[in-house]
């Protein structure tokens, strides 16, 4: 019995232990981290938001400051954003789109000028009190005769590599920093790579990030950053800031990425940068949540939602991941019919042929699910055995030792020398019937012993 048991014990340890669950040789298949695929999901979505306003900056006295005698101030600055929507949704920072960052900035820019200008003004105090007096003083104008406000154009850029898209966008609403941080574009355009957004209650402190964006601040080391970098890290702390959500992330983020999606690792946007705060030297910076942004979209009848062609792609990245190439390039050629130009669609389709042409397919089977369902089996069937010798080895209660009985049967020998069993006379209802392999007691009726399941010949009812 002991022998049985610990010799099945040995064989299904034996056969989870060599599982490839377990131990996965390496076959020199490049392994992308969760944080990589979680950035190749919300790739596609992502948009660099260029912004330019001109002004012309209307003194107390009623003269114009100008930079130029016949052009106004120019500024412009960049963010990042992500589409929402197939059909030309768009989100970003509220302090990305909002026009009072234009006239903030044209207020700087205009700075300088008075201070030369009016040099011995006593309003001319400094660049400092300067800025903060026409801030509060002067009134910022439009291009165009009796245009209230700065002008401000958004360009929105999208694609991958050279092959990037440029369409103009308005500004359909938005709240500022202090009020929730989101924006909501309008292009006029159809069938983009979009998103989906996680709201606040799938979202945990200590819950994995990353957060993707165009970064300017490394302009002067680098190309133009045609392509956007990721950065990871996680949730910290969710907190409030005069009663407006934020989430606390440890993830680094530059200039540039602003607006930028951060999200979880199945892809969906959680937040989006929002602000760091002043001389802090440390990853730490804010995310705006996405709550906010959903309010925006619901007012507009707008709701995040991924594309048909979005669905192809991420069943293409499932194959790539799984080392099944010649479906992952299957799904990447239907995504750029459906989408021509869908970012990153056409990079891994290339990688996808080159991977299979050094490695080959993986097998679809899935060997770790296998080798665990046959351990499983052999454990079961192991104690199945064992319990079964224990029950076949019991004697049971009110059962009688066969040898205290005589057979049920005589031995008759017959003319060609051959025995033959020959049953004595049937007992009666009222006398006690055994199993002839376990003893127990059982009804006269009965065919199948009750305790073992053995088959109950007519000839073994007989109790002797």
């Amino acid at each position: 019995m002991h022998r049985w048991s610990a010799l099945l014990s040995t064989c299904a340890i034996a056969v989870l232990l060599e599982s490839p669950g377990v131990a996965l040789a390496d076959d020199g298949r490049p392994q992308a981290t969760p944080t990589e695929k979680a950035a190749a999901l919300i790739r596609p979505a992502l948009v660099e938001l260029d912004v330019h306003a001109a002004g012309r900056v209307r003194l107390p006295n009623g003269d114009l400051l100008v930079s130029d005698p016949a052009a106004p101030f120019e500024v412009t600055w960049h963010c990042s954003g992500f589409i929402v929507n197939p059909d030309g949704w768009v989100a970003t920072a509220g302090h990305c789109a909002d026009p009072d960052s234009a006239r903030s900035d044209i207020i700087s820019a205009a700075t300088s000028v008075y201070v030369s200008r009016a040099l011995y003004s006593p309003d001319a105090q400094g660049p400092l009190p300067t800025s903060q007096w026409l801030r509060e003083n002067a009134r910022i104008e439009g291009t165009a005769p009796d245009q209230v406000g700065p002008q401000v154009t958004y360009t929105v850029n999208y694609g991958s590599g050279t092959d990037v898209t440029t369409a103009s966008a308005s500004l359909a609403d938005f709240r500022p920093l202090a009020k929730g941080d989101v924006a909501l574009l309008k292009m006029d355009k159809h069938h983009l790579p979009s998103s989906e957004l996680a709201p606040d209650s799938q979202v945990e402190v200590g819950e994995a990030i990353v957060a993707v964006g165009f970064p300017h601040g490394t302009d002067s080391v680098i190309d133009s950053p045609a392509e956007p970098t990721s950065k990871n890290g996680t949730i910290s702390r969710k907190a409030t800031k005069k009663g407006i959500p934020e989430y606390e992330i440890d993830a680094a983020v530059s200039n540039g990425m602003s607006g930028g999606p951060v999200a979880n690792l199945d892809g969906k946007v959680l937040g989006l940068v929002s602000f760091s705060p002043t001389l802090e030297l440390q990853p730490f910076n804010f995310v705006a949540p996405a709550d906010p942004l959903a309010v925006l979209m619901a007012a507009k009848g707008v709701k995040a939602t991924l594309g048909p062609a979005d669905s192809v792609y991420r069943r293409g990245l499932d194959a790539y991941y799984a080392g099944r190439y010649t479906d992952a390039i299957g799904d990447f050629d239907q995504t750029l019919l459906m989408s021509p130009g869908y970012p990153g669609a056409a990079k891994f389709r290339t990688d996808a042929a080159n991977l299979r042409q050094q490695f080959g397919d993986a097998s679809s089977f899935n060997w770790p699910v296998i080798w665990y369902a046959a351990g499983g089996f052999v454990l079961l069937l192991g104690l199945g055995l064992i319990v079964s010798r224990r029950r076949r080895r019991r004697t049971p209660a009110g059962a009688i030792d066969l040898k205290d009985w005589e057979p049920s049967y005589i031995i008759t020998t017959l003319p060609d020398g051959s025995v033959e069993p020959a049953a004595l006379p049937a007992a009666s209802a009222g006398e006690p019937f055994f199993c002839a392999e376990c003893g127990a007691v059982h009804h006269h009726d009965e065919r199948f012993c009750p305790n073992c399941g053995s088959r109950i010949a007519l000839l073994e009812n007989r109790n002797g």
